[in-house]
């Protein structure tokens, strides 16, 4: 029999070897997770027909004479390059963008896979639907601490799970004091009839200051005229409204037409409520005035006691000289609980905020023990004033509502009281030969021996690539560069073919010859 056919055969087998492969690549072409694979063809033994001779003397060498008896596969290479990902919007789909793959378990053994579209059972196990299999990784500990050097395990969601209360130990007060903010004084309007049964009308004009409660007077009169000292000054109060002290004055006044003067004086050291302007005329006419102490800042913040507990507290701010406010916290039943002293400097940044913590003990509960920081309250000019407290650092007891998975591959837990905590640590494992791993069916692989030992770790360390939420990873497939293999495997297909009918045709010519 010819050579020529055997290399022929040869030839046919491997090419359709090389066709199942792309027949394959193409069938998985939305396969997600998919790595395609490729076949690559090497000669097999050649028969030696004469051996090389070496060059003697003035005569050349020879070259071997070798006749080939056709080729067989050499590798069928499972090409493990990165996918296209797609956006599926779906939590529990997950793609490696970068080298690894995710650990899935049935309990026996381990697989190794780059389709991660996972679902949640009803008892929480995160797992591939095709299979069955369990995602592998570390599980966190009550306090969202995960170890993870250590074996993995199937990762399980803990479901209906709760989250302890805080206590409160910090509110953050905000907002700004608005540093034009004084108390308002005014005296009534006065009609006055002195001894000659002459009247007049006097009339009060206050203005603020820049100084806390100080306010400058000027004293006006309608039919009548002035004499005597100016009929301007300043009156200093207290926060209360009682009279510190007073400029101006006494000032006399006279009716138009009057031979009688009457005598003005101003408030006196110690009088309440902005005091009185008094008259010496009988009966005594007392001009008292109305003192109204600036609004007082009020902001309400509800914290947290050691049982999860909600309690409003109130805190109200009060201005007491130019560049000071008093802070005062009482709990639901109004009983003071806290109180002290906010300085601020010339450019209204706060120096100081001396006072005492605000403590209170609720039924049943441990005692309540909160930091008031002001740090961020300043006092500037502003149409506005407000003290705010937009932060507090207590919670009450939580219910697992909800997660989400970072790109290190963290579960992490969204309860119901706003808190957040670590449940679980997806494993991902890379090898020193990934090319190497046997397919296991169902989107699987295995270890083999020329992978090397899966290492196990946190996704996007040690060379491992990174997870990507709410995606899958698509095929790898290239369908123009399977097309095209498929052509070339078709030609050489048909050529060994040829060689086959060749050869044959040859060999009747040699049976014919006995004819």
């Amino acid at each position: 029999m010819m050579r020529s056919m055997f290399a022929g055969v040869s030839g046919l087998r491997n090419h359709q070897t090389r066709m199942d492969v792309i027949g394959n690549n193409i069938a998985n072409v939305n396969t997600i997770g998919f790595k395609s694979s490729r076949v690559t063809f090497q000669d097999t033994l050649n028969q030696m027909l004469r051996g090389a001779s070496a060059p003697q003397g003035s005569k050349g060498g020879t070259n071997p004479l070798q006749v080939g008896l056709g080729m067989s596969i050499a590798t069928i290479d499972v090409l493990q390059t990165q996918g296209n990902l797609q956006n599926t919007g779906n939590i529990s789909d997950l793609a490696i963008q970068g080298d690894g793959f995710f650990v899935l378990s049935d309990g026996a053994r381990q697989y190794y896979t780059r389709a991660g579209n996972f679902n949640l059972e009803a008892d929480g196990r995160l797992v591939n639907p095709a299979n069955g299999l369990v995602v592998q990784g570390w599980m966190a500990d009550r306090d969202g601490n995960i170890i993870a050097n250590g074996p993995v395990t199937n990762l399980q969601l803990p479901l209906g799970q709760t989250i302890d209360p805080i206590a409160t130990t910090l509110i953050e007060f905000g907002g700004n004091l608005d540093s034009k903010t004084f108390g308002t004084l005014s005296y009534p309007d006065q009609t006055i009839t002195d001894g000659d049964g002459k009247s007049f009308r006097l009339s009060f004009t206050l203005t603020a200051t820049s100084n806390y409660n100080e306010f400058e007077y000027v004293v006006s009169v309608d039919n009548g005229t002035i004499t005597g000292d100016t009929a301007t000054g300043r009156i200093t109060l207290d926060l209360d409204g009682t009279v510190k002290s007073v400029t101006g004055g006494p000032f006399i006044v006279t009716a138009a037409g009057s031979t009688t003067s009457v005598t003005i004086n101003p408030p006196n050291v110690g009088d309440l409520n902005g005091g009185a302007f008094v008259t010496n005329t009988t009966p005594l006419t007392s001009l008292q005035g109305t003192f109204k102490a600036p609004d007082p800042l009020v902001t309400s913040t509800r914290i947290y006691d050691s049982l999860g507990n909600a309690h409003n507290l109130t805190t109200i701010v009060t201005k007491v000289s130019v560049n000071s406010w008093v802070w005062e916290t009482t709990d639901p039943q109004g009983n003071v609980i806290g109180n002290g002293t906010l300085n601020f400097d010339t450019t209204g940044r706060l120096v100081s905020a001396a006072g005492t913590p605000i403590t209170f003990t609720p039924t049943g509960a441990e005692t309540v023990v909160i930091n008031p920081d002001f740090s961020n309250v300043t006092q500037f000019a502003s149409s506005t004033s407000e003290i705010t407290s937009p932060s507090q650092n207590g919670y009450p007891m939580g219910e697992l509502q909800s997660y989400n998975i970072d790109s290190t591959g963290q579960i992490i837990g969204v309860f119901s009281n706003g808190l957040t905590k670590t449940l679980a640590q997806i494993a991902v494992a890379s090898f020193t030969n990934p090319a190497g791993l046997t397919r296991s069916g169902d989107s699987l692989f295995s270890e083999s021996n020329n992978s090397g030992t899966a290492q196990i770790g946190v996704a996007g360390q040690a060379g491992r690539g990174q997870i990507t939420t709410g995606a899958l990873e698509m095929s790898n497939v290239d369908l123009a560069q399977e097309f095209t293999d498929m052509i070339t495997t078709q030609r050489g297909y048909q050529a060994n073919s040829r060689i086959i009918t060749t050869s044959d045709e040859m060999l009747q010519e040699l049976v014919n010859l006995k004819r």
